[in-house]
């Protein structure tokens, strides 16, 4: 299942990449751009534009909160794998060797975690550290 944000919900957009969702962020107000990009990509598109919602293949989003919006996304659709995206670029991310993270990261983080993920595209490294705990704790009451 693929998404696309408009550009009031960029935040929606970084938390749905890090849910694991494929969703792009799309900044540019023209709607006639944002439906046909939706389109020939077969993606979902999510918004709080209330004209947009008599189209197909758009999900209206009703809360201003993100947390609100975060459960009415996961109510209507199923999940994906958490902390599985770039949160950057929306780009799978790859689970890489510890030794070519060595120079990307922290000493320290270096030190203390085994396994590691890359970004293809914009080489952000992710690792399971203490970052994740707070999102999951944040995601908690979601569901």
């Amino acid at each position: 299942m693929k998404f696309i944000c408009d550009f009031m919900l960029g935040r929606l957009a970084r938390w749905m990449r890090l849910l694991g969702y494929d969703t792009l962020y799309f900044k540019d107000t023209d709607n006639n751009r944002l439906i046909l990009k939706a389109d020939n990509e077969g993606r979902i598109i999510l918004t709080r534009n209330k004209r947009l919602k008599k189209d197909r293949g758009v999900f209206l989003i009703r809360s201003e909160n993100i947390k609100e919006q975060i459960k009415e996304v996961a109510k209507n659709y199923s999940g994906e794998r958490k902390f599985s995206r770039c949160s950057l670029c929306n780009t799978a991310l790859e689970k890489v060797p510890k030794e070519r993270v060595k120079d990307m990261v922290p000493r320290y983080t270096f030190r203390t975690h085994k396994i590691f993920y890359l970004c293809p595209k914009c080489n952000k490294v992710y690792w399971r550290g203490s970052h994740i705990k707070l999102m999951e704790e944040f995601l908690k009451d979601i569901g």
